[in-house]
Parts: structure tokens; C-alpha cells; sequence
């Protein structure tokens, strides 16, 4: 698979090197649901079985179906990957930048000194920690472990050269 190519919304700096470039995967979108769709049938599940007449497969059955229209409708955007799909998470040596093509704003863009530490979140997400405090979530990256792994060097480099006197 080849790396996504750099939205033409983003122009970077003259000494801004790309680092790399991430977008949402199916995969851990489907992880997603199944994960929250399981979880919710169990718990369901066990309510039908205390608080019915309703046992065993009928139950499990009711339950599982039940979840994936309560996490389809009520839990989650119906839509969620199709508004994801298309979203770019670009890191440079300065700054992680974030574009929806589908968002006729301008990208966002966070500075590598506003960045804390990077970690993969549940099974399909990146959480970065922003400073002085907060958070935000990269949503459905593929390498979530390798995702947080670059982000994590870039900040450490940039906060390196910073405190050596460097601009980069």
C-alpha cells in the first residue's frame, strides 16, 4: 500500500520536512463496532435474560440485534466513516496538521510544543495529550502503536532542537 499523497490544501514551509502522512482504515472502524456492538449485546443480553421470560439463544439473538440498531442509531453517527474516511493527519518536523477534504475550512494545525505524549487508545485510536492539558483523538489509523511511536520521536526531536537553540 502506498503512502497517501499530501492534500493540496496543506502547504508546508520551505524548511518543513514531512515526516508522515496518516489516514482513517476500515479496518479499525469495523474493530470498533464489532468491540462496542459485543459489549453492548452482553449487557443486553443479561438484562433480557433477568428481566424476561426470554432464555438462551432467543435471547442472545435479541440482544445482538438489538445492539447493533441501539449502536448504529443511538450510540454512534450512523455515518461516522463516511464523514472519517477521507480525513488526513499530516506530522512534520514543526507541526501535526489535520484536514477533512470534505471541510471547506482551512486544515488545522497544532504545534509540536503544544503536544504531550502519544499512546494507542482502546483498539483503534491514537490519543495525543495536549499541553498545559487536554486531549484529542486520532481516529481509526491502521499502526495506531507505530502512529503514536512517530509522533512521539517528532515531538522529542522538536523539543530537542528547541531547547538547543534551533528553529526547526
Amino acid at each position: 500500500m502506498s503512502q497517501p499523497q499530501l492534500p493540496d490544501t496543506i502547504r508546508l514551509h520551505d524548511d518543513e520536512d514531512l515526516i508522515a502522512i496518516w489516514q482513517p482504515a476500515f479496518g479499525p472502524f469495523l474493530r470498533k463496532l464489532v468491540v462496542v456492538s459485543l459489549l453492548t449485546a452482553v449487557v443486553l443480553g443479561r438484562l433480557i435474560f433477568v428481566f424476561t421470560d426470554l432464555s438462551g439463544v432467543l435471547s442472545w439473538t435479541i440482544s445482538i440485534l438489538v445492539s447493533a440498531a441501539l449502536y448504529a442509531f443511538l450510540f454512534d453517527d450512523v455515518f461516522e466513516w463516511r464523514q472519517r474516511r477521507d480525513d488526513h493527519w499530516v506530522l512534520t518536523n514543526w507541526r501535526l496538521i489535520f484536514v477533512n477534504p470534505m471541510d471547506e475550512s482551512e486544515p488545522d494545525s497544532l504545534s509540536l510544543s503544544d503536544c504531550g505524549t502519544a499512546k494507542g487508545w482502546m483498539w483503534w485510536s491514537v490519543r495525543l495529550r495536549l499541553l498545559p492539558r487536554g486531549a484529542m483523538i486520532l481516529p481509526f489509523l491502521k499502526d495506531r502503536k507505530g502512529v503514536a511511536a512517530e509522533i512521539n520521536t517528532a515531538v522529542s526531536t522538536y523539543r530537542s532542537a528547541q531547547s538547543a537553540g534551533g528553529t526547526s
